[in-house]
């Protein structure tokens, strides 16, 4: 049983009794100054009757109030829970894709980490085969030049290196009479070339 079904039935109780106490009293013969006071008591009864029923009714009222605010909360907390859930996952997504661009960064980092190794090891070997053919320049050209100047010599051949790259020009000379000679090495073979220079300087030698 409910407080206020209590208290509705205490209230029905004590009127009850009010009213057998007045029976008892009429049919005692009493005064009317004794009904007088009944009837007072009873008037007092009924004021604290309705005073309680309204305490009660503005208790019911609040608790209401109060259940409404709760529920409320409980409603706003569970959307900013799930406000704050949502934001948890976007973070976390945000954080696995901050980290993949950070690895796939390292990963070109170190690529081009050895790119640049192995171009700088080529270079070394550029600079060291540099250094071979020029100090092997250096040591034979003399005797290129000398050699160079030998086959003029011997040969009477002057070469005119002004021609195109397809061209092989140039003289032979001799004490009275100066032979030139121009060939295409596209038209002419290298056989044919050196048959045709050879007849030229027998021809000077003759």
């Amino acid at each position: 049983m409910t407080e206020g079904a209590m208290m509705k039935e205490n209230i029905l109780q004590e009127k009850m009794d009010i009213v057998s106490e007045m029976i008892t009293m009429l049919a005692a013969g009493e005064q009317a100054e004794e009904l007088e006071r009944v009837t007072e008591v009873w008037a007092k009864t009924n004021q604290l009757r309705e005073k309680q029923e309204e305490d009660v009714k503005k208790t019911i009222q609040a608790l209401l109030a109060m259940n409404e605010d709760e529920e409320q909360n409980v409603k706003s907390i569970s959307q900013s829970e799930g406000g704050i859930q949502q934001k948890e996952a976007e973070l976390e997504a945000e954080k696995c894709q901050a980290e993949k661009q950070r690895q796939q960064t390292e990963q070109g980092v170190q690529s081009l980490m050895g790119k640049l190794e192995k171009l700088k090891e080529e270079k070394e070997a550029v600079g060291k085969q540099k250094e071979s053919v020029t100090q092997n320049t250096t040591e034979a050209l003399p005797d290129v030049r000398y050699l160079a100047t030998l086959y003029t010599n011997v040969t009477k051949l002057k070469w005119d290196f002004s021609c195109g790259p397809d061209e092989i020009k140039g003289f032979v000379t001799c004490k009275s009479d100066v032979k030139p000679f121009s060939l295409n090495s596209k038209q002419n073979s290298q056989f044919f070339v050196a048959n045709y220079l050879w007849d030229l300087m027998d021809e000077t030698f003759d």
